[in-house]
């Protein structure tokens, strides 16, 4: 991309990842899936549904569209209409609570593009990783009555659990899992498998060939997994299977009535939308709910709801708890637990994103999931909430931010300013050990270009397949890449330097990491050609 893209300042780099919003399904659309090769794996990295470690920020531009609204009821409609057709979104619903008190439930568009119903209130639509805060809530409970210790291994509890690598299963905690910091790879190419209540344990058992990232406990890098073992441990905890458990334990008390993991299900209800996916050929796949499935990522982000059941969710977690969680641990939940060394201010709690918002602080965490996207944003002092559905991959963050603009009157946000000194990028130099999310080894060397590039040289000791790219810093020390050459980046990377400035040790990206080399490379010599 060196010498044809646009500088890209931060709030554009922010944008560009909330357009693929907070979280992610965990396998690949219905289909073929792709080979695991270092050119799929690394377009993978490029093209993966969900975050990387970015929140889903908002540029202030698209925090505008309520501008001479008269009323939040106004407001509502500027947000949603101006967002849907800005993402070529066919229906769309929105809730919001103000003073603890759910105002406004409202559907807009249709069910599917074409010859679908009208949206309404009722509208069920998947609402992908906002499931994980359920799952996070559910393994909390158990923590409650004694049953888990969050700093236990997660192999006190799922035993059969074995790993390839340098670390084993047994790093792993419980509050590893759900600050996603095990350094588990986000296994997007695994095919659906297996289906019943046993799903989550057959899984587990087949882990052996997976090898962490890194040393667990190290940072933060999204992965759906950790949430696949979480729900594995409220099941063992509990003595129930992870879907019963959670209608039973976690929906039915928060007073979800319309929210269910049961595509057949939703389909006996009748009033669901279509998930409308564009591949980037522009063709778009229109899929029913029942088109697929996938129990064993179901703790993931595989869960239905309404746009109103997700800001009751939200009014339990301000309620300290309501009737699902005790105060401590609603408030443990909500609490910055990691961070995640980006943006200064933000960071993540247990299934829960936190950040800035003028004088306040948000929680809010998306879900993509193929054809559908989700957010929920929530603000204690306010007792404020909103929650958007689309049934479009693009999550509609804008509306949801645009509307919390305009109801806590914050405006927008300005980033702190950028610390990044590309005097110091000496200090990424050297030859680097990957791993992408498949567990497939790489080596690497990091160059200076210039004070706005790096270059990354990558080499496959195996076959001799060899690749290199352009980094382009885009503010705080992140670094884009266009990893599927399509002239446009869409992936993000960031340097850790864990307390040692001087030298960084760990590259993050949520499909590739890297790991600084402390000993020459045995054929001796760089890897650039």
């Amino acid at each position: 991309m060196a010498g044809s893209a646009s500088r890209l300042v931060i709030v554009d780099v922010v944008a560009l990842i909330a357009l693929v919003g907070a979280g992610a399904i965990a396998d690949t659309p219905p289909g073929p899936t792709a080979a695991g090769t270092p050119t799929d794996s690394l377009v993978a990295a490029a093209t993966l549904p969900g975050p990387g470690p970015l929140p889903a920020l908002v540029p202030p531009a698209l925090l505008k569209a309520h501008h001479g609204a008269a009323t939040l009821d106004d407001a509502i409609d500027q947000c949603m209409t101006q967002a849907m057709t800005a993402a070529n979104t066919p229906g769309a619903s929105v809730a919001v609570a103000l003073d603890g008190a759910l105002i406004l439930e409202r559907g807009y568009g249709v069910t599917r593009r074409e010859a679908g119903a009208p949206v309404d209130a009722d509208t069920l639509f998947r609402i992908g990783s906002i499931t994980k805060q359920l799952t996070a809530a559910a393994v909390l409970q158990q923590v409650e009555i004694g049953a888990v210790v969050l700093d236990d291994p997660v192999t006190a509890y799922v035993p059969e659990l074995e790993l390839a690598g340098l670390w084993p299963a047994d790093r792993i905690t419980i509050h590893h899992l759900l600050t996603h910091s095990s350094s588990y790879p986000d296994l997007i190419f695994e095919p659906a498998g297996p289906t019943g209540d046993s799903a989550l344990g057959e899984w587990a058992a087949q882990q052996s060939e997976v090898a962490l990232h890194a040393p667990p406990g190290n940072f933060f890098n999204y992965s759906n997994p950790n949430f696949n073992l979480a729900g594995l441990v409220v099941e063992r905890a509990s003595g129930l299977p992870y879907r019963q458990y959670m209608a039973e334990h976690v929906l039915a008390p928060a007073g979800m009535t319309r929210t269910t993991f049961d595509p057949a299900a939703v389909i006996a209800d009748g009033n669901y939308s279509y998930g409308h996916f564009a591949s980037p050929g522009g063709l778009e796949t229109v899929y029913a709910p029942d088109d697929y499935d996938n129990a064993v990522y179901a703790p993931a982000g595989y869960a239905f709801s309404t746009a109103g059941d997700l800001v009751r969710w939200a009014l339990v977690l301000l309620d300290d708890g309501g009737p699902v969680l005790t105060p401590s641990s609603a408030e443990l939940m909500q609490s910055p637990q990691i961070d995640l060394e980006l943006v200064p201010g933000y960071s993540y709690g247990y299934g829960v994103f936190i950040e800035p918002f003028g004088e306040l602080t948000l929680r809010q965490h998306g879900g993509n999931i193929w054809g559908w996207g989700a957010y929920l944003v929530w603000e204690a002092e306010h007792r404020f909430a909103v929650a958007v559905l689309a049934n479009t991959f693009d999550s509609l963050p804008a509306a949801a931010y645009c509307i919390a603009d305009y109801a806590l009157a914050q405006g927008s946000t300005p980033p702190p300013p950028d610390p990044s000194d590309p005097a110091a990028w000496s200090r990424f130099e050297g030859v680097w050990d990957f791993t992408t999310r498949t567990s497939y080894p790489l080596e690497g060397e990091i160059t200076v270009e210039d004070d706005d590039e790096l270059s990354l040289f990558l080499w496959d000791a195996h076959s001799g397949w060899t690749a290199a790219f352009t980094l382009e810093h885009a503010g705080y020390g992140i670094f884009l890449a266009d990893l599927d050459e399509d002239g446009i980046p869409e992936s993000d990377f960031e340097f850790l330097d864990r307390g040692f400035p001087e030298r960084v040790n760990w590259l993050r990206n949520r499909g590739l990491v890297g790991g600084r080399r402390s000993t020459p490379r045995p054929a001796g010599g760089s890897l650039t050609p």
